[in-house]
Parts: C-alpha cells; sequence; structure tokens
C-alpha cells in the first residue's frame, strides 16, 4: 500500500482482499468491507455507491493499522470494536466473548417462551362458590407483573439486551465475574438506556444467593472441554478470553454446579435455556438433567444447541 498512490474505495477494497487472502485469513471481501465502513463511518450499501471516491490520507491513516490487526489473525469485532447481533449492535473487545450466531437461537427461543409463561404469572382462576356448588370463571388478569429473568455470564450483555429490546415486560439480572468484561456489559446496556431493565451484578455465580426467585435462567457458559482448546481457530483461541470459552475441565462443570443449585434461584413456573457444546455433549446434558423435564434445541445449522430445563420433575 504505497503511500504516494491514489486509493479510491475500490482499489483499496481489491488490494486488501487479496492481501488478506496471501495470509489465509477467511472471508477476506467481508472484513475489508467492514473495515471499510468502520474507516468511511458509512453502511455497506453507502460503500458500494462511492467505489470511485479517493480515501484521503487521514482515512488510509485510520485503515492501515485496522488491516494489519486483521491480517495477523484479530476477529474483525475487535478490530473494529462492535459487532451485531440479533439486530443490535453491541461494543465488544479482547475482554468478552464475541456473540455468535448460535447464541442467537437460545435469544429466539427465550423470546418464545416468554409469552406463556408471563401469562402463567399473571392469571389466576377464579372460583365463586355458590351453596356447595363451585363454579369456575375465565382466568383474570392481574395488573403485570415483571417477568424475572437471570443472564448467567452475562459478557458483552448481547442475551440479556436481545432479549430486554424483544420482552417489554422482563426485569433481567445480568451477573459477570470479570472486571473488565462488566465495563463492556454497563457501556452496551447505557447505549440503550436499558439501566432500568437490566441490573448488573459484579459476582461469581457460585456465590450468588438471589433474593427472589426468577422465571427464567438463561447462560452461555464456558462449554469448549480444556483439550479441545487447541482445536479452535486461532483468532478464537488466541484472542478471546480464555475463561468464557473453557472451563479448564471437560466442558460440563458449569452445567453440574447449575443443576444442582437452580431450584434455589427459580420459580415453580420456571424455564432455564443453557446453550451447550452441540451433539458431542448431548448425551452428558441429559444425564445431568434426567431429574427434570427437559428438551434440545437445534441451531440454524442443524447441530444441538440449546438445553432447555422445566423445574418440573421428570415423571
Amino acid at each position: 500500500m504505497a503511500g504516494s498512490k491514489t486509493w479510491t474505495v475500490m482499489s483499496i477494497m481489491n488490494w486488501s482482499a487479496n492481501y488478506l487472502e496471501e495470509k489465509n485469513i477467511d472471508e477476506s471481501k467481508t472484513v475489508i468491507e467492514w473495515l471499510l465502513c468502520e474507516t468511511l463511518s458509512c453502511s455497506r450499501m453507502d460503500l458500494y455507491l462511492q467505489f470511485d471516491r479517493p480515501m484521503s490520507e487521514s482515512e488510509l491513516a485510520i485503515f492501515r493499522p485496522m488491516l494489519l490487526k486483521c491480517a495477523a489473525n484479530q476477529p474483525v469485532q475487535q478490530v473494529v470494536g462492535n459487532c451485531e447481533f440479533y439486530g443490535i449492535k453491541l461494543a465488544v473487545n479482547e475482554h468478552v466473548l464475541i456473540p455468535r450466531p448460535e447464541t442467537e437461537r437460545l435469544v429466539e427461543e427465550s423470546i418464545s417462551l416468554s409469552e406463556k409463561i408471563f401469562k402463567d404469572i399473571n392469571h389466576s382462576t377464579v372460583e365463586k362458590k355458590e351453596g356447595n356448588k363451585t363454579e369456575d370463571k375465565e382466568p383474570a388478569f392481574i395488573p403485570p407483573a415483571e417477568l424475572r429473568i437471570l443472564d448467567i455470564g452475562s459478557g458483552s450483555g448481547c442475551i440479556a439486551i436481545a432479549l430486554a429490546m424483544h420482552i417489554p415486560y422482563a426485569k433481567i439480572t445480568a451477573i459477570e465475574k470479570s472486571d473488565e468484561a462488566v465495563k463492556v456489559l454497563k457501556r452496551n446496556i447505557n447505549f440503550y438506556n436499558l439501566e432500568k431493565r437490566i441490573s448488573v451484578i459484579h459476582a461469581d455465580i457460585r456465590g450468588y444467593r438471589p433474593a427472589i426467585p426468577f422465571h427464567m435462567i438463561v447462560s452461555n457458559p464456558p462449554y469448549v472441554a480444556e483439550h479441545e482448546m487447541s482445536t479452535l481457530d486461532q483468532n478464537v483461541s488466541y484472542f478471546e478470553p480464555y475463561l468464557a470459552l473453557s472451563d479448564k475441565d471437560n466442558g460440563l462443570s458449569f452445567y453440574r454446579f447449575f443443576a444442582e443449585m437452580f431450584t434455589n434461584w427459580m420459580s415453580p413456573k420456571g424455564v432455564a435455556l443453557l446453550e451447550y457444546g452441540g451433539n458431542g455433549q448431548t448425551l452428558e446434558m441429559k444425564k445431568i438433567f434426567s431429574a427434570y423435564e427437559h428438551r434440545v434445541i437445534k441451531d440454524y445449522q442443524q447441530d444441538d444447541r440449546v438445553f432447555v430445563v422445566n423445574m418440573k420433575a421428570e415423571a
């Protein structure tokens, strides 16, 4: 990228995409589009409308260091400092896990279940007694209560914020133990003015005792087994927080802890939705939660991904 040459948006895109391809960076064109949109503060559509526009030296000065970071295999989301999740733009950095499309399936299912749970906790059967006769009436609607949701290991807040924005009656508690991740979490919550809807608790879940039970618990905990960390792509294992990926064990330690404790945190009709490592962990997950009603939700790639647990004991 010689400094004396006049670079247009198109020429810089083509040259940079080839450069990343030579470095074996996946989806190089998409990465460059992302970097250029960030550099020029424009949408992808606007980017394609200005291909012939020369880039200024100040713009190139912003673009070049980002390109070098991506060439070193750093995730583009970290390089630009943001990502999109469930239609929401979120700040991310090296201290939080970059939200994945698989986790959107957990959010989608949580939103779907929330309506039924909310109706269950807000309706009661009114019985009118006439002598020895009991007459059942239609369920009477009680003024709306909050749907209390706990997000364990909230990280960037992607799950909590997506749920808050799609479930207007939700009151969410986001618990996160990492000092640096909490900063990102609060930044994202504040950006969307959700401080009154999402409460942040800076603590380890293993020492947490809620004052009142939750109707729904969601979590994307570390589920990569320690021996599998070396098989991950370098841009994941090297740049993303280790403790957000792996439990330094077999990937199941959180679920075993959760199975012992979640009855103390959840209301009688509550439900938990837990992301996990997919097909290879399904059998063990079913053993861990064998005492309770449970089912598996597949992700968009048709892999097992979300484990749904009801408080009701398995018959």
